[in-house]
């Protein structure tokens, strides 16, 4: 049993990107809060290798955090998402090497960070579609599909919201229909079970069939 890189690294990402947040706006600290829970939802199964999927999509959605915090103290509440959003991907049914699933959490937490640091915390409930977007992508079947409408409509959400104003922050609902909308092309599933067989005992439980 060893402790896998990819959930140190997830985990750095976090307070990196949270320490990052409250240096450039203290009144932002209590962002720390939800970085410890976000931890401990990585940590639990630290033992499990996560994967550059969701250590991109990890990393991405705390950038996003932490844009959207250190630009404003009022917009400290997105980690709550952030929070939510860790603990989905997390427990998701995510391939270990969909990356373009990673980016497209990415791209959804990006938009958000960026459009509140351009504009204002007005745009900063975008990250409740952000994290939703997180949940639906996290759990797609086709990481090409899903990955690639994600990143193309949060793309667009963003930077429309950023060139004309936090009024548009509406958008950031569009973009996460039509990418949950994505979905039917390539599927969805829940995760069956939560994966903390540490010890690689899948089927010791699993009663034998003989052959006769």
């Amino acid at each position: 049993m060893t402790v896998k890189a990819t959930s140190l690294l997830s985990i750095l990402a976090i307070w990196v990107a949270s320490i990052s947040a409250v240096v450039a706006e203290p009144d932002s600290w209590w962002i720390f809060i939800f970085a410890f829970l976000a931890s401990a939802a990585v940590g639990v199964s630290a033992w499990r290798r996560l994967g550059i999927s969701r250590l991109i999509a990890i990393t991405g959605t705390w950038t996003g955090a932490a844009l959207a915090a250190g630009s404003s103290g009022d917009a400290a509440w997105v980690g709550i998402f952030a929070f939510l959003a860790t603990g989905a991907v997390v427990y998701s049914t995510m391939r270990r090497d969909a990356w373009l699933l990673g980016l497209g959490v990415t791209a959804a937490w990006l938009a958000t960070g960026l459009s509140v640091a351009f504009e204002s915390a007005d745009a900063a409930w975008m990250c409740v579609f952000a994290f939703l977007t997180a949940g639906a992508v996290a759990n797609s079947r086709d990481d090409v599909i899903q990955g690639v409408a994600s990143i193309l409509l949060w793309s667009i959400a963003g930077t429309v919201v950023i060139a004309a104003g936090a009024n548009w922050a509406w958008l950031g609902v569009i973009a996460f229909l039509l990418t949950s909308a994505s979905l039917g092309l390539g599927g969805f599933s829940f995760p069956r079970r939560l994966e903390w067989d540490l010890w690689d005992r899948d089927n010791d439980d699993q009663p034998v069939k003989v052959v006769r």
